[in-house]
């Protein structure tokens, strides 16, 4: 027979067997957090005190205070990014269901795709994260006003950067007015991070101080300072939170990558290895490359559909093109492509993922108009993200509207200045000047992207291409260049070029090569040179 199930949302509990279902999943709990969720059920949203959970679970037997705990987090667990909206933490008091009860239905015997305890981490996802309540210093009561305005925004804002799990507002606004430790807050909320704050104004200007604090031993990862003046409320809450998101997420994806770093060496899981791979891809070189396509196979075999890693591996591919590395070309950019369209399939509003789609799909594909649509949205969804604007600006270098791509760059180095990866969008900008007929822009830019990025191929190109513009002396800056690549002349970067839509760049690039003093043929001795160059 069937067994009788007790539905809210999408879940269904069997409460015979212990069992979640959900998705064409079936979660078995454990029976102490199958007996704290029926009983928070069976409440109907009223609180249940810890006492009465305690009994409830243990039978009446005295246990130690942090065994509940340790109950409610692998009960949230199984939940996954809905745990702490279905049970909900009423400080100093207990517990309540927070689910919308359906009607009571037989679970039919169904074929079900995976099997995975309660507590097991569901599948790849990244660390979790509660924005608190601001605290107000002093005795401006629009202060408070302004402090959850900015803590909602920031909470909304947070929500649409998809490699990471933000709480919703209730569960976190639940805390608001108690003096509880970010430790026993992890612990209560199932979270890894939080995020707390002040507000102060004093005289106008506001102030506001926001920490990124690890829950696991309560030291803030991440800290920083915002001030600005006081004018009109939603203006000044728009700036403070867009601030707080483009300085956070950085600092977050740091924290994030110091903490593996501290972790005894294992398998990784997939968002780990990708984490890994992260940590290597800046700065971007020849030997971090194979290491982050290493860590990033690794993420891919765990989980096939995880769409950052896939348009992480795209990029990577596409980047190891441009410079030059693999013999056989023309299948690394098919491998790109490849690995570039199944993340766009997984994950079509994701803005890290479309950004770096966008990028292969111009440079690769040469499908201008997509890859603009594609950036176009990633910086709507994300406009506060380096790579997000990085990839906007070279979307628009690779369309020839170099004027298009120059504001994107420059917010992308203004939002992470001190960004190892900062190359990118440095080089970015000598190639935007080049093409808007401004050489000597395009040298300082050059230059710049160099001292950053020494081992970057696509850097030596824009600087030698801006000093032959110039009219500058080249000839140190081309010997290092072919140096680093002994392959590089015109006739071939010329050919691979004249396919793509971004005719006013490879113009201008081609005329400073040339009168820098690049080549024209390769060298009878020299390897043969690549099927695919990128214009970088």
């Amino acid at each position: 027979m069937a067994e009788e199930g007790i539905g809210f949302g999408r879940w269904c509990l069997l409460p015979r067997t212990r069992t979640l279902l959900a998705g064409g999943e079936r979660i078995v709990l454990g029976g102490r957090a199958a007996d704290i969720l029926l009983a928070l059920i069976e409440a109907d949203g009223a609180v249940v005190d810890k006492d009465t959970l305690i009994s409830r679970a243990w039978g009446g037997r005295k246990v130690e205070d942090g065994n509940l705990p340790v109950q409610i987090s692998a009960l949230r667990r199984a939940f996954g990014a809905e745990g702490a909206d279905i049970v909900v933490t009423v400080p100093g008091r207990g517990y309540r269901f927070g689910g919308q009860r359906t009607p009571t239905r037989a679970a039919a015997p169904i074929q079900l795709a995976a099997v995975r305890p309660a507590g097991a981490e569901a599948p790849t996802r990244g660390p979790s994260l509660a924005v608190l309540p601001f605290r107000t210093l002093g005795d401006d009561a629009d202060q408070a006003h302004i402090a959850d305005g900015i803590v909602e925004d920031l909470i909304t804002a947070l929500s649409r950067i998809r490699w990471f799990y933000v709480l919703a507002r209730n569960s976190a606004f639940s805390f608001k007015g108690h003096d509880i430790s970010a430790t026993e807050i992890g612990s209560e909320l199932g979270v890894r991070y939080v995020v707390t704050g002040t507000v102060r104004r004093a005289g106008g200007r506001v102030r506001v101080n926001v920490d990124l604090v690890d829950t696991a031993d309560g030291v803030p990862a991440w800290s920083d300072r915002f001030e600005y003046p006081f004018d009109e409320v939603f203006a000044l809450q728009d700036r403070i939170v867009g601030s707080i998101v483009a300085a956070l997420e950085p600092g977050l994806r740091r924290a994030e990558i110091d903490r593996l770093r501290r972790r005894p060496t294992e398998l990784p899981r997939a968002y780990e290895a990708y984490l890994r791979a992260m940590a290597c891809m800046h700065p971007m070189t020849r030997s971090n490359c194979e290491a982050a396509l290493g860590f990033l196979d690794q993420a891919l075999a765990v989980d096939p559909t995880f769409a950052l890693a896939l348009a992480a591996a795209a990029s990577c591919r596409m980047w190891r093109v441009s410079q030059s590395f693999p013999e056989d070309a023309a299948a690394e950019a098919e491998a790109a492509i490849r690995l570039a369209e199944a993340a766009l399939a997984q994950a079509r509003d994701d803005p890290l993922v479309l950004a770096q789609v966008g990028v292969v799909f111009v440079y690769l594909v040469h499908r201008s108009e997509v890859a603009l649509l594609l950036v176009t949205r990633a910086v709507d969804l994300h406009p506060n993200s380096a790579t997000t604007r990085s990839s906007a600006g070279w979307a628009h270098i690779y369309a020839d509207d170099p004027e298009a791509a120059i504001p994107h760059l420059q917010e992308a180095l203004r939002l992470d200045p001190l960004d190892p990866g900062a190359g990118e969008p440095l080089t970015g900008m000598s190639y935007a000047h080049l093409a808007a007929g401004r050489p000597d822009a395009a040298v300082r830019w050059g230059e710049r992207a160099i001292a950053g990025s020494p081992e970057r191929l696509s850097a030596h190109r824009a600087h030698v291409a801006a000093l032959g513009a110039a009219g500058l002396p080249a000839g140190t800056a081309v010997a290092h260049l072919m140096t680093l690549d002994p392959t590089f002349n015109l006739t071939d970067y010329s050919r691979f070029h004249s396919r793509r839509s971004s005719s006013r760049l490879l113009a201008a690039v081609m005329d400073g090569l040339r009168r820098a003093g690049v080549p024209e043929r390769p060298s009878p001795t020299a390897r043969p040179a690549l099927r695919v160059v990128r214009s970088g």
